[in-house]
């Protein structure tokens, strides 16, 4: 990735070592490697088709930081808070276009194919969120489709290509496609838990941008469901655009009191069980131990 990043333009470079410092757990890459590896060994293409993942990825995560005016990022500043929005909009274009070009280059055509398809479904996700805005009505089957589009098929696309490109069979590449997307969704799930609960020092991220920019999430779906009329008409008057009065504390009780997170972590973890279906016909291998300990590992960031 800092080879398809570098540049002789100092200004460009400097991004491109803002970038490294963002260097997180790259489960996507990590799944690419992992799932190759369940199908044998590794493959030849597997490290350059990681890097693109990642830097797709990157790209989402500077766009949305500019859409959520978040201040850190894996407790350094974001590209945002360092240059500006429009610093931060190009360079996730940058990245996107980046990846897309190196993709173009690739004899294989499958990873081209995937992982576009892929990038296009996370833009349509990422409209999808926008559209959906201070949508009180939106519904868990909408919150679906939006984290399924925006967050777990680019975890679909890393286990799907890894076992492709380490020689699974078409069908066996579907089974792989179905646990990262699994993966995915129930990441997402709990993401979005930790945006309502977690902690910025530990999450080393901006969090409770959600509630107070309109993004309605797993939980407070199931609280506007199932709070009672006086505490539901309480919470839409503050979800209105441009309220103030937003306290994160306020919320996180009234969502303990309704069981909200709870049930938010019981659909990742149905989420997960689905997911872990699809490795069983997979032959015992080290590769296949590290990836039925993903759910466990994803669920563990709530602790």
């Amino acid at each position: 990735m800092s080879e398809l990043l570098s540049s002789t333009h100092p200004f460009l470079s400097s991004l491109a070592g803002h970038l490294e410092r963002f260097r997180g757990k790259r489960l996507r890459p990590v799944l690419v490697h992992l799932s190759a590896k369940a199908f044998g060994g590794e493959a030849p293409l597997a490290a350059e088709v990681a890097a693109v993942i990642e830097m797709i990825h990157l790209a989402t995560l500077c766009h949305d930081d500019v859409l959520d005016d978040a201040q850190t990022r894996r407790n350094v500043p974001t590209v945002n808070a360092q240059w500006g929005n429009r610093a931060a909009i190009i360079t996730g274009d940058f990245l996107f276009s980046r990846a897309l070009e190196r993709l173009g280059r690739f004899e294989d055509p499958r990873p081209y194919r995937i992982i576009s398809r892929a990038a296009r479904l996370v833009c349509e996700g990422e409209l999808l969120q926008i559209g959906a805005r201070f949508n009180a009505g939106l519904t868990e089957e909408d919150y679906h489709e939006l984290i399924t589009k925006k967050t777990a098929v680019l975890f679909g696309a890393a286990t799907q290509l890894g076992a492709l490109l380490a020689g699974a069979t078409d069908d066996e590449g579907r089974r792989m496609e179905a646990f990262g997307r699994g993966l995915g969704v129930a990441f997402q799930v709990v993401d979005d838990c930790m945006d309502l609960t977690g902690v910025e020092a530990s999450a080393g991220k901006s969090l409770g941008s959600d509630f107070r920019n309109g993004e309605l999430t797993l939980p407070v779906i199931h609280l506007l469901t199932s709070a009672r009329p006086g505490l539901r008409e309480e919470l839409l008057r503050e979800f209105r655009p441009g309220q103030a009065n937003f306290e994160r504390e306020t919320l996180q009780r009234h969502l303990q009191s309704c069981g909200s997170i709870d049930y938010a972590l019981d659909v990742a973890r149905r989420e997960l069980n689905r997911a872990s279906e699809s490795l069983e016909t997979l032959p015992p291998s080290a590769a296949r131990n590290a990836l039925q300990n993903f759910p466990e590992y994803i669920l563990a960031r709530t602790r």
